[in-house]
This record gives C-alpha cells, sequence and structure tokens, in this order.
C-alpha cells in the first residue's frame, strides 16, 4: 500500500513581503516586495511602493540569500538581503549609500 503523491515543494521565498527601507532620502519607504518563480526555477519580482511599481532584474536566490537589482528614476539600486523563514533582513544600496531593509512574510490566513 502507501501513498505514491509526491507533494509538490512549496517555495518558502515565492510570496509576498511587507518591507519597511530605513532612512532613504524620501524616509522610511514602505514596500510589498513579491517575488515569483516560474517553472524553469528562475525567480523575478516587483517592489510596489508610493514610488509606484518597480520590476526586480537579475534576481537570484541562493542558500537564503537574495541578490537583485532595479533602477528607480534613472538611478541603479542593489538588493541584497537573507530570509530567515518569515523575515527578510538586507540592505537597498545605491547613490553611494546602503539603505538597511527589513521585512516579513505576509502570511494570508
Amino acid at each position: 500500500c502507501g501513498s505514491s503523491k509526491s507533494a509538490a515543494k512549496v517555495d518558502p521565498y515565492v510570496g509576498e513581503w511587507s518591507v519597511v527601507i530605513s532612512d532613504t532620502p524620501q524616509g522610511n519607504v514602505s514596500a510589498t516586495m513579491t517575488i515569483l518563480k516560474n517553472e524553469a526555477g528562475e525567480y523575478s519580482g516587483t517592489v510596489n511602493s508610493d514610488m509606484g511599481l518597480i520590476n526586480l532584474s537579475n534576481v537570484k536566490i541562493v542558500e537564503s540569500k537574495l541578490s537583485a537589482t532595479f533602477v528607480t528614476q534613472d538611478i541603479d539600486f542593489d538588493l541584497t538581503g537573507t530570509f530567515e523563514d518569515l523575515l527578510f533582513k538586507g540592505y537597498v544600496s545605491g547613490m553611494g549609500a546602503d539603505f538597511k531593509t527589513d521585512g516579513k512574510k505576509v502570511v494570508s490566513q
């Protein structure tokens, strides 16, 4: 007997993350970071804040570490950080500065 069903492994990084980017020139910026993964296993994502919807490029997640890039107001930024269960801790880097970026996963009830 026994079950031969293989449960699809849920990717812990995919979904919405509520983040705050601290001490930017615009003050603390609250945003929603959305991580997606296609059937080929490639990640993509967006960051949605008061400054609009920004597409993340070069999204990579290796051993819980995220790296991505994005452009806003014609300035290049790097987004790096680490996922720890339902928490995200990292930085947005650009304009010669690092802005602390912390957040947590949005868990739907």
